[in-house]
């Protein structure tokens, strides 16, 4: 085969550098939706749901009855004597 003139020959290096150039940067932005769709598959997978109504509700009068009775339980270390409704 003949050799080609400099310039030519010059011509088909640029023309294989720019091809080597844009499937490098179509490989990247390939990669890179890839990375983006898996971490929000992941996103969607992790995060918690949002409770239910029968979750959320809570009245005024549960937080005062569970207050209100505060039974046998005592600090740890505290001393006393255990009376018969404990």
């Amino acid at each position: 085969m003949s050799d080609l003139p400099p310039d030519l020959a010059r011509l088909g290096d640029d023309l294989v550098a720019a091809a080597t150039r844009t499937t490098a940067r179509r490989e990247r932005q390939r990669r890179f939706a890839i990375a983006v769709a898996g971490g929000a598959l992941a996103f969607a997978a992790l995060t918690p749901a949002a409770l239910g109504p029968a979750q959320r509700e809570i009245t005024f009068a549960d937080t005062v009855a569970s207050a209100a009775t505060p039974g046998c339980d005592l600090p740890r270390g505290a001393r006393f004597t255990m009376l018969a409704i404990c």
